[in-house]
């Protein structure tokens, strides 16, 4: 009912007395907010091409200043002429923001703002080995530079162009294609390797390369990277085995090292890192399958956790710890099986 009785207040025989002085007041307005919305724009590092569209998109004047204009005119701050010139303002330079938003989209935006690059085609494959890694960013590059410092070859395929010729400047073979197409993978010799290694950064786009695999190269055994235990569950939902989350190592490493600057010896502190290891990969099967039921997720969760400091707690106390290797724990064998533990 506000804006609807603002509405009907506008006093179009003014602004038709006066067309040149509304239009350059409400031009004036438009460009002066838009250049300090561009400004700041700049300032917080926006692309061009948003940074127009956040400019243009706020240039007009807030509803706001219409309930500002009516308390205004009760409290005699404002004389009723000059209140009315400036509603009729604020009215148009919101009337007329789509038009300005279209004459950015059409005009402006093709210039400035981001363009897209011609496609590049995919490399040609001119090599064949046991290994696929499929993409090569933090984490597929240290596999790969194990593999190949272990005199294993592999063919690296990555998507981002811009990283493949990064790498190649720093000697690594890399080849550029998207490798969740089969006919890359073909090229690649995915027929005769023996295994893929799916890091890509993307969580989508591994469980689209998943089943792309699983589909025309079944005989491949696949490793792939998790970001994180949701996607984790997708991939244990996909029926794949080797599921690697990206942080569990790094996490165990930091925690290994925290023990033994807090006293704990080098020995105990890798027996409860792989303890805890082997805990963990039995909890995430399990706690995949309530995913759905929050409920039951939470309850197993706390369930295990429990469990885990229990077990912990119990092979530390062991008095035949030390003649032990370091993969054997009783309490583990005796609760899942030796065979499952030592694997």
């Amino acid at each position: 009912m506000f804006f609807i009785s603002v509405g009907a207040s506008i006093n179009f025989p003014l602004i038709l007395a006066s067309p040149l002085l509304v239009a350059a007041l409400v031009a004036a307005l438009m460009i002066v907010k838009g250049l300090v919305l561009f400004s700041l724009g700049r300032i917080f590092k926006l692309g061009t091409d948003q940074n127009l569209i956040f400019s243009f998109a706020l240039s007009q004047v807030g509803e706001f200043a219409f309930v500002l204009f009516s308390f205004a005119i009760q409290n005699n701050i404002l004389d009723s002429q000059v209140a009315s010139i400036m509603v009729a303002v604020v009215a148009l330079s919101m009337a007329f923001t789509p038009l300005v938003m279209a004459f950015n989209e059409r005009l402006l935006l093709p210039r400035s703002g981001t363009r897209v690059r011609d496609e590049r085609e995919a490399d040609v494959i001119a090599e064949q080995n046991p290994v696929i890694v499929a993409g090569f960013d933090k984490f597929g590059e240290i596999v790969g530079r194990l593999l190949k410092a272990n005199g294993i070859d592999a063919t690296v395929l990555d998507f981002d162009s811009d990283r493949v010729d990064l790498l190649r400047k720093l000697g690594l073979k890399v080849y550029y294609g998207d490798a969740s197409r089969h006919e890359l993978l073909h090229a690649a010799g995915a027929e005769h390797a023996r295994l893929i290694i799916i890091a890509f950064d993307e969580p989508e786009k591994n469980l689209s390369l998943v089943h792309t695999v699983k589909k025309h190269f079944p005989h491949l055994k696949i490793l792939v990277r998790a970001l994180d235990r949701p996607d984790a569950y997708e991939l244990l939902d996909a029926g794949i085995e080797k599921v690697y989350r990206e942080t569990l190592d790094a996490s165990l490493r930091m925690g290994i090292d925290a023990m033994r600057m807090l006293g704990v010896r080098a020995y105990r502190a890798q027996r409860v890192a792989k303890i805890f290891l082997q805990h963990d990969e039995e909890v995430l099967r399990e706690l995949g399958q309530h995913k759905a039921d929050r409920k039951a997720y939470i309850n197993v969760a706390r369930q295990r956790i429990a469990e885990l400091e229990e077990l912990i707690k119990a092979d530390t106390a062991d008095p035949d710890l030390d003649r032990k290797p370091a993969g054997t724990s009783s309490h583990y064998a005796r609760k899942y099986g030796r065979a499952r533990f030592q694997a």
